[in-house]
């Protein structure tokens, strides 16, 4: 792995587990009113970075994309700025139930037409089920020896769930978090710089308290990607948050829209439970 590229750097807090620290990543995890095309640009430029930082490994190789979220990856474009291609395989999984530190998932839908025994996945990880899902799916189909994890917001829970996947199966691993290993938080949604099983720099804990106060905000919200593949739900789920956290008059939720109905924000209920009393 390279450890610097340019104004990217690695740090490694465990077995297979990196930190990558650089300005896009910045971008996303603090940014909350990051919306549409700068979101998506913000994206695609930290994944052409965390495939910088593994240019040196990607061999014979091919994405998994976990569909939706997976799609803010842009992987395979991003592959372009280090001159590999990356073959697509797609899996479709729905949260049939979220707990706090754990989900029960379904695959829907899967086309592994791209036969690799090392996968690149990039995804948003929070108990680390779903991720788990799709690599046992495909494993069904195909041989997998090597795992690269890509995450611009990932829980420590997750990353040690899939550790524990991928060695009891042989799986050679290695994971990329953006500035942090987060704590999860107990509505087993968010993933903020404040709660104190984080794992990351001071500089990024006193960023988030100066943005927060001691509220533990989560560094993303609680659709990822939804940003720039579905906004306006985006901004009635970060409404929800901000009402949650007492944060409605904060300038870093101005973007936030009050829903007009929960009926298109059902599969986030578990984020904000009764902790959101509607009128």
């Amino acid at each position: 792995m390279r450890p610097d590229v340019g104004e990217s750097r690695v740090r490694t807090v465990g077995p297979g587990l990196h930190i990558v620290e650089n300005e896009p990543l910045e971008r996303i995890l603090f940014e909350r009113g990051l919306i549409g095309l700068p979101h998506r640009r913000a994206c695609f430029a930290a994944s052409r970075l965390f495939l910088a930082h593994l240019a040196d490994e990607l061999v014979d190789a091919a994405e998994l994309v976990i569909l939706s979220k997976g799609l803010a990856y842009q992987l395979a474009a991003a592959a372009d700025s280090v001159e590999i291609n990356l073959p697509t395989n797609l899996v479709a999984t729905t949260r049939l139930d979220v707990m706090a530190d754990d989900a029960k998932v379904d695959v829907s839908y899967a086309r592994f037409d791209a036969d690799k025994p090392c996968l690149v996945v990039g995804d948003a990880v929070a108990s680390g089920a779903t991720v788990i899902a799709a690599l046992d799916a495909y494993r069904q189909v195909h041989r997998l020896e090597r795992l690269f994890l890509l995450s611009y917001a990932g829980s420590a829970v997750g990353a040690r769930r899939i550790a524990e996947f991928c060695t009891r199966l042989g799986i050679e691993y290695t994971i990329l978090y953006g500035l942090a290993a987060f704590g999860l938080g107990a509505n087993g949604f968010d993933l903020s710089f404040t709660h104190p099983d984080t794992v990351t720099a001071d500089v990024y804990r006193e960023r988030a308290r100066r943005l927060y106060g001691d509220r533990q905000v989560s560094g993303v919200g609680w659709d990822f990607g939804s940003q720039f593949m579905a906004p306006d739900k985006y901004r009635e789920l970060s409404w929800l948050e901000a009402r949650a956290h007492g944060l409605l008059d904060s300038p870093e939720f101005s973007f936030a829209r009050e829903p007009r109905d929960l009926a298109s924000l059902a599969r986030e209920s578990a984020a904000f439970g009764d902790s959101v009393d509607l009128p």
